[in-house]
Parts: C-alpha cells; structure tokens; sequence
C-alpha cells in the first residue's frame, strides 16, 4: 500500500498582526486570495505517459502514468528514507535493467520486469512481477499475477501474489502466501513459512523453515495514484498560468544592445521583476536561440512563472545567471561537499502551455518545467526543479568526450528540487520572509484510486 506526500507551502510576513495574502488571478496580481499548486508538484517528476532512459537518473520521486523502460537508471536518490511511501509509482508497464529504487516502494499498475535491481522498500505491481539477479532489501513484495524470480533475494519482507515461482532465491525473514500455486527451486524461506491455495512444490534443495500451510489467500489489493485525474488538474492549472497578466519585464539583449530585429540575433534574455509573483510572456523562438544567456532579476523571495508560447521548445547551449549573487550558476560538483538548496531555483517556472515538441540538451536548466502536452526529449543535461510533461525520451545521439572516445548522450537528470517549496533548516517548517506581502502556495491533494 502507497501513500502519497502532501504539503502546504507558505510565505508569511513577519507580525504580530498576523500575514497578509497575495493572490494572483486571471486579471494580474490582487489581493486576499492562494495559489494552489497540483499535486503533480508533489512530484520531481511527472510524466503522463512514457518514460524512457538510461544512464540518469531522477533524485526525488518519479510518477509515470504510461510504461517506464530505463537502464542503468536511479530514482529517490535525495528523498528522505520513508518506506511507508512510493518513490516510483507507474500506471503501466516497468522494464528495469541495472539500478535502485531508493528511499521509498515501487507501486506499478502493470506488470514489472527487472534485471539487477536493488529495490530499497516494497515492490507492488496489479499485475506480474519477474525479477532476476536483483533484491528487495526491506518490504513486501505484492503481486496480483505471477511473481516470478531467479538469482535474487527478498530481505525481511513478505511475498504475497497469485502465484510465486522462486529460482535459487532465498527469502528471509518473511514468509510467502499465494492465492494458487508455489514452486521453489533452490531456494530456501529463512524464518518463514509458506501458505497457499493450491500445490506447493519444493525441489530437493529447496527448504521453508517454519513449513508448509495449505490455506485460502486472498492476494493483495495495489494501489496507486490517480495519474488522470491529477492529469487533468495539471493542464488546468496551466491555463490559469498563462491568463495572467504579465507584470515582470523581459529584455533582449543583442551583441550587448537592447534592440533586437528578431529572434535570431538574441544572446542574451534578463527577467526582472519587482512584486511577490511576477507573471513574464517569451515566444518560444526567442527562448530557443542558442549560445545566449538567461538573467534572472528579482528577489529570491519572489515566486516567477515564465509562460512559453509557442509549439516547439529547444533549449541548449544556454546559461543562467543570477543577480541575486551576480554570477552564473554553478551546476553540482559530485566531489564538492555541498549541495545547494534550492534557494534560486524553486521559485521559478517555465510554463509552456501549448508546446507538443521540446527538446532539453547539453543545458542545466534553472528552475521547474511545465509542459503538459510535450513530448520532451532530454538528454546530455539537467534540471533543478520539477519536471511535468505528457511523455520524456531519450534520442540516440552520440557525443564525444575531451579525449576524443565516443559515447552514447545520456538522458537529462532531474534533480530534486521543487517550484513552490521554501528550504529552510527546520525539519517539516515551510517558512521564507518577504519584506512586504505573503504569497501563500498550497498543494492540492487528489483522492488515490483503489
């Protein structure tokens, strides 16, 4: 069973009078009103259908509503260990070869299919589940089909599934229960027993410490989360967006003048904005240009939503800069000791409301994306912030490295850090002071299905 995270993220102003609320509506920015957020925000990443990749990963929790087929690939890296909870849920089909689910469950609606896999807490699919050369180190594994496995371990959990059929898999500290059929073939049930409808066969090296029940089972039920409806709400969520009136500024700069002939000569984009929410418009011809830089000028205290017209995005070769510490921003050094906190990056977001092609490449890009009706390909790059989008893919582009070796471009990382979330140091406290209003974000909690 999965449960879904929920938060309310606030900014309040500092008095004994209480906080002020600014909102933020179709007509601009007025007054005693709330921005909530979709749940799909609760998400590093959320994807209505497909996903696939390799050689990347997705630090936070990945939702997929269609089927995920990824190698050498990571999810839940920075969450918190909470393995009451999913950090994968798919509502169709799992193809996973060599990595980790941290930090959380694995919830599949379809059928799982994995091949050295280190699965940190519970694997539940609807339907089959066939590991091999893999392990379930704490929790359940629940299966509504066939749980098949060889070359593989289950830690301190239990099997419960329609059928299991085990090949030179141990099972420890757990025991196993199947609605029909159980077949063990050099395996053994350490500190367990086995309970099942039907035929319980044990091949000679085979073992159960605690025994054998012949038993009714009733298989367990899946639940995962309501991927259309959040859907739905997300797309909607992007129209009010880009109904706001714009109130920030957006300037062009070419070979270090202002005045721009068209898109193609633009090196450079600066967004400065002076209120609690500034609302920007760029078509997505000027954002595309490539080898140009991004500015962002307004307080790290601010929330920025930057709504992208347009039916196809290509961001590449761009840097980003902020006033706010006068420099470009530095991308995570894995041997440096520090990470940063999301500071100049959650309080921003790209809209790209009508977008149905994007492509992100050889880029870091600064902030969260929203973009319900693009398929995005993404790769050889990343982004510090939410990632929403109707499907992710992986082009096979290859890239060659400073000593001249070719290589396959890996997909895009999507590193945890989320539009709308204030990091400070108390654990659960959501808390940032702003000099004048309070922007109060809330996010919207959707029913799961059963």
């Amino acid at each position: 069973m999965s449960t879904i995270r929920k938060h309310t993220i606030s900014t309040k102003l500092a008095s004994s009078f209480g906080a002020l609320t600014l909102a933020v509506s179709a007509q601009g920015i007025g007054h005693a009103a709330q921005i909530t957020l979709s749940e799909a925000f609760d998400y590093n990443a959320f994807i209505f259908e497909d996903y696939t990749g390799y050689y990347s990963d997705v630090e936070g929790s990945l939702a997929v509503g269609g089927s995920l087929v990824v190698n050498d690939f990571d999810v839940g890296l920075q969450l918190s260990p909470d393995l009451t909870t999913s950090s994968l849920f798919v509502g169709g089909d799992i193809v996973y070869t060599n990595g980790k689910i941290r930090n959380g469950q694995t919830t599949v609606s379809g059928n799982i299919v994995a091949n050295n896999v280190e699965f940190e807490g519970a694997v539940n699919a609807a339907d089959n589940a066939t590991i091999t050369e893999s392990t379930v180190l704490s929790g359940d594994v629940n299966v509504g089909g066939v749980f098949t496995s060889a070359n593989a371990q289950i830690s301190n959990g239990d099997i419960n599934a329609g059928s299991v059929q085990l090949t030179n898999t141990s099972v420890e500290n757990g025991d196993i229960s199947a609605v029909n059929s159980v077949a063990l073939v050099s395996s053994e049930v350490t500190n367990g027993s086995i309970t099942a409808g039907g035929a319980v066969v044990l091949d000679m090296n085979s073992t159960a410490s605690d025994g054998v029940i012949a038993d009714t089972v009733t298989s367990s039920a899946i639940d995962n989360i309501d991927f259309e409806a959040i859907e739905s709400e997300i797309k909607a969520q992007s129209l009010e967006f880009a109904d706001m009136t714009a109130n920030g500024s957006t300037t062009f700069y070419c070979q270090g003048d202002t005045s721009c002939a068209d898109s193609s000569d633009v090196d450079g984009i600066v967004f400065s904005g002076d209120d609690s929410i500034n609302i920007y418009d760029i078509d997505a011809d000027w954002l595309s240009v490539a080898n140009k830089s991004i500015t962002y000028d307004f307080s790290t205290t601010s929330y920025n939503i930057i709504n992208v017209t347009g039916d196809a995005v290509d961001l590449f070769n761009t840097g980003f800069f902020n006033t706010a510490f006068a420099g470009q921003y530095k991308d995570n050094d894995q041997n440096a000791d520090y990470r940063h906190d999301g500071t100049y990056t959650n309080n921003i977001l790209f809209n790209f409301v009508d977008a149905t092609s994007v492509t992100i490449q050889s880029i870091g890009v600064k902030g969260s994306i929203l973009a319900p009706y693009a398929d995005i390909a993404f790769y050889n790059g990343h982004i510090d912030g939410n990632l929403i989008a109707s499907s992710v893919f992986t082009p096979e582009v290859y890239l060659t490295s400073d000593n001249g070796v070719e290589y396959l471009a890996p997909t895009g990382q999507v590193n945890n850090y989320s539009f709308g979330v204030t990091q400070v140091s108390a654990p659960g406290s959501i808390l940032l002071m702003l000099p004048a209003f309070a922007v109060v974000f809330i996010r919207n909690k959707l029913k799961r299905k059963a």
